[in-house]
């Protein structure tokens, strides 16, 4: 199917839409600011010197540090500041988010619901970041790949987003037939309306912007069923993406998940993580609320 899909559907796709398919570069060097957070071990001071540099994000985490959602006691007025208030996990993701928001203008596609896109988005790299660090031979990964777990979770629906802006009508058309058929998925619905999908969609967006092969891989195909031979990190967010999924069809508890039995993590840290999740729901979509409306 990939060789189909990678051969046919997407020159397909490209050609049927030539002259209505534009990609402008990424925002804020995307790519640079992922690296740039790539390290774990990075301080809180590191952070704030890196984000020095991107004057949209940290105004955009100084307004998010003195937000009712982050109920400072005193008011924030620097990024140092803001940093140690919001925390570095919740800064180094929303800051990726916000950068790929800026490439976008998804606000085109009438029934495009950025609340849920970007709830989805940062709970799904929440997701596979609690699951990396339960790897049971984690030790054969390289040093950062909690965080890369992390950013391929914020980015596995880039192709979404780029849709709703390029192709807002037919998206639009898709997401309400996707709403009105509970049968439907996202995904199955691009299909039909466009004969494409946002997991395609963001591989190329990705390939296109010099992003790492493994980031592209997951967009690509952490919705697929994967065998052994899968990559984890495909897996780590192909399954943090079906608790999301669960999580907003009101589905209170998770049955056991092959695929990270596969690499080790026990059914208990599987429903641990969904619970965290699942805790979480309502105050990211207040934090989704406060960044992108």
């Amino acid at each position: 199917m990939q060789d189909i899909t990678t051969e046919v559907v997407l020159p397909q796709f490209l050609k049927r839409f030539d002259g209505q398919i534009h990609l402008s570069p990424p925002a804020m060097n995307i790519h640079v600011l992922m690296k740039a957070l790539a390290d774990d071990d990075m301080g809180q001071r590191e952070l704030a010197a890196v984000l020095h540099h991107y004057p949209v994000i940290t105004a955009r985490l100084i307004a998010l540090s003195n937000s009712v959602w982050a109920c400072p006691a005193t008011p924030i007025s620097n990024i140092e500041t803001a940093c140690v208030r919001l925390g570095t996990a919740v800064v180094k993701g929303v800051s990726i988010a916000i950068a790929v928001a800026a490439s976008f203008n998804a606000a085109r596609c009438p029934a495009f619901d950025p609340i849920r896109f970007w709830t989805t988005s940062m709970l799904v790299s929440e997701g596979a970041g609690l699951l990396a660090a339960k790897l049971s031979n984690k030790v054969i990964y390289c040093q950062d790949f909690q965080y890369t777990a992390q950013t391929a979770g914020i980015l596995h629906n880039l192709g979404l987003l780029w849709l709703a802006d390029n192709l807002a009508t037919d998206t639009s058309e898709a997401l309400q037939l996707a709403a009105t058929d509970p049968l439907l998925s996202v995904n199955q619905a691009l299909m039909q309306q466009m004969g494409i999908d946002y997991c395609l969609i963001g591989a190329w967006i990705g390939k296109q912007w010099h992003m790492p092969d493994e980031l592209v891989t997951v967009m690509q195909q952490h919705r697929e069923n994967h065998n052994q031979d899968a990559s984890p990190l495909v897996m780590l967010v192909g399954a943090a993406a079906r608790m999301m999924s669960l999580i907003f069809h009101e589905v209170e508890e998770m049955g056991h998940n092959q695929d990270l039995h596969n690499l080790g993590i026990d059914v208990d840290w599987q429903r641990h993580v969904f619970k965290q999740l699942t805790n979480k729901f309502d105050s990211t979509r207040e934090l989704s609320k406060t960044l992108f409306l």
